[in-house]
């Protein structure tokens, strides 16, 4: 889990390793958008550009 401060104050990124693809899971009632493959949230993105959360 990724807590940012400063620019990104309020973002929180959390990530789930699976054995497989097709392995089920129940996501958290406080998980929001899925950002996977978003190139916004990479982290050299961030700090050029930060997310206001």
């Amino acid at each position: 889990m990724d807590v940012f401060h400063g620019a990104n104050e309020g973002l929180v990124l959390a990530e789930i390793e699976l054995e497989a693809e097709d392995e089920p899971f129940t996501l958290p009632d406080w998980i929001g958008e899925e950002v996977t493959g978003d190139e916004r949230y990479y982290n050299a993105m961030l700090a050029k550009h930060p997310r206001n959360h």
